[in-house]
């Protein structure tokens, strides 16, 4: 049983066992956060968490695969035995297959939608409940500038040759599940905010033509700051470190 303090809130981070998840489930438990690292291999999850444990914060590797019904309502069950609620939802896992060569555009698409958006969709549905549980709560989904029609639109905008059909669909689809479940939840006390972490330099970025020089820990600043963003927080943005971005 790992019962934590009812003080402390209790925090889920999908995709959290590198990049940019890792930073954040790290960062929110540098602010006092028990933090639930979920891992789709959880073997990967263990080792990284227990390296944090050594730092002394308060962190639990779960296995979670969002595309796979059984594992998220697994990773919600073990949340509502072991800790009766969930205080902030971190929706980060996603990947991008625009380059990828062996893949035929349309499987591209499946595939990225089915993790990015229908997997984000499940998690945030599953863990309803369970965030209602909390006095109030927060739920953060990471998005990318590259999603928004309005900087696309402008062709000043610096990534504005940037064509990534999949990854740009999938991320606006991300941006309007975060606008509709701000309304959806809207009476509950849970605020749905979509965040821009940047190019930042993670695995996923490793092959770019242009390498981002961006860190994770840079990165996971604006998701860890509206995650505990507290009863009185925004709701239905979408953001950057530098304020709010156009949808």
């Amino acid at each position: 049983m790992f019962q934590s303090s009812n003080q402390k809130k209790i925090a889920l981070v999908s995709g959290a066992n590198r990049g940019i998840g890792f930073a954040i489930a790290k960062g929110l438990a540098q602010q006092d956060v028990t933090v639930l690292l979920g891992s789709r291999n959880l073997e990967k999850g263990d080792e990284v968490s227990a390296a944090l444990r050594q730092e002394g914060l308060d962190v639990r590797a779960v296995q979670l695969d969002t595309t796979d019904d059984a594992s998220v309502w697994k990773a919600c069950g073990l949340i509502q035995r072991d800790y009766g609620r969930l205080d902030i939802l971190v929706n980060n896992a996603g990947i991008g297959l625009d380059f990828a060569q062996d893949l035929t555009l349309v499987e591209r698409m499946e595939q990225t939608l089915t993790l990015n958006v229908v997997g984000t969709l499940r998690l945030m549905d599953a863990c309803i409940p369970l965030l209602e549980e909390a006095p109030f709560a927060t739920i953060v989904n990471v998005s990318s500038e590259l999603g928004s029609f309005g900087l696309r639109s402008d062709k000043a905008w610096q990534y504005s040759a940037f064509v990534l059909p999949t990854y740009q669909a999938s991320k606006a689809a991300v941006n309007s599940l975060t606008l509709t479940y701000a309304t959806l939840l809207s009476e509950k006390d849970i605020k749905v905010n979509a965040v821009c972490p940047g190019y930042t330099a993670t695995d996923a970025t490793k092959d770019a033509v242009v390498a981002p020089t961006r860190k994770p820990e840079q990165a996971a600043g604006i998701a860890i700051k509206l995650a505990l963003s507290g009863k009185d927080g925004p709701t239905g943005t979408f953001q950057n470190e530098e304020g709010h971005l156009p949808w």
